[in-house]
């Protein structure tokens, strides 16, 4: 695939008079044409200041971002701006001009590189149908629901045809149903038109929803990378676990303190087999977390189990779900 973004080596530090704040640490990851990317960590793990590197509105203190191969650091101000053209950004609280309305706010982007303002306004009634907010387009913002701005913003995102898509925090705003709507308009807005889209979140469950790849983010650090299949189904950082797991509290149930997690897919169904491994260990364990995730349209699922604080049945069972070719690894932390 053709690569669309490549960051190498890419260190960012901010400089104050009392302290040093180094953001990013020797990031360095690959963006295919085509791809919906995204970019999670927990608040302050620096993927926000990542996204801004992505378009030089923070120039990187070490390292190289190539948009298309063009080396961003060894552009002048005026081939900076060309560029930014064909990436857009949307944000968690939509940034739409109040005093203008619907499609005026669309057409703005196209008022500043000159275009004519009748063919701004075709354009952007164009873009209000891809988005269904055709029937909106003399409302102004305070008339809006959150998802409607956000749909408002998209279409204004559009407006210059990017070929990149930035997404900083885009549905952290909005309710699951709306979250879930912005979505489905993003993925359909990709594969109609084959704009690169990056998402930056903190909330897996959206990685998850419409996400090829991924990377994840930890205290500046690049803690891991992959398809978004790869990440869910076998973490490897604490960092990536911690997203993954959604490890929120700990259980004083029950004696055992060995916790397994199981991995499903379309290919398994952990219910009856948990049934049986009862039945034939003779002992029972505590469900701690049970969830099912659509990733690229394939259903996976996990179980965390603590299993009895008896060595031998734990390990017997462990053998028994091994031996039906369910993914099983111990995890730890979620009992005291």
């Amino acid at each position: 695939m053709e690569k669309i973004i490549e960051i190498k080596n890419v260190g960012k530090t901010f400089y104050g008079k009392e302290n040093t704040v180094e953001a990013l640490k020797d990031i360095s990851l690959t963006v295919h044409k085509g791809e919906i990317y995204g970019i999670i960590g927990m608040s302050g793990a620096g993927k926000s200041t990542l996204v801004r590197c992505l378009n030089f509105l923070e120039r990187p203190t070490t390292g190289t971002v190539e948009i298309e191969g063009m080396d961003l650091s060894k552009c002048n101000e005026k081939e900076l701006r060309q560029i930014r053209t064909q990436i857009a950004m949307i944000f968690q609280h939509f940034n739409l001009l109040m005093q203008r309305n619907v499609i005026d706010n669309i057409c703005f982007p196209m008022e500043i590189v000159g275009i004519k303002k009748k063919e701004a306004r075709k354009k952007a009634q164009e873009l209000l149908e891809i988005v269904g907010m055709s029937e909106k387009a003399k409302a102004y913002p305070s008339q809006l629901s959150g998802g409607q701005k956000q749909r408002v913003a998209i279409a204004r995102a559009l407006a210059m045809n990017p070929k990149i898509l930035l997404c900083d925090e885009a549905t952290s705003a909005l309710d699951p149903t709306t979250t879930k709507s912005i979505l489905a308009l993003l993925k359909d807005i990709n594969e109609k038109y084959g704009i690169t889209i990056v998402i930056i979140t903190h909330e897996m469950r959206v990685v998850q929803e419409i996400c090829s790849h991924v990377a994840i983010i930890d205290n500046g650090v690049l803690a891991e990378s992959g398809t978004v299949e790869e990440v869910f189904n076998h973490p490897k950082t604490e960092a990536a676990k911690k997203l993954v797991f959604r490890n929120e509290h700990t259980y004083t149930v029950m004696e055992g303190k060995r916790c397994i997690r199981i991995v499903f897919s379309k290919n398994s169904s952990f219910e009856p087999v948990i049934g049986n491994m009862i039945l034939e260990c003779k002992a029972p364990v505590n469900i701690l977390m049970a969830d099912t995730k659509d990733i690229g349209g394939i259903a996976h699922g996990q179980m965390i189990l603590q299993l009895p604080e008896d060595t031998a049945v734990a390990d017997k069972m462990i053998r028994y779900l091994k031996d039906r070719e369910l993914e099983v690894e111990e995890v730890t932390g979620y009992v005291e």
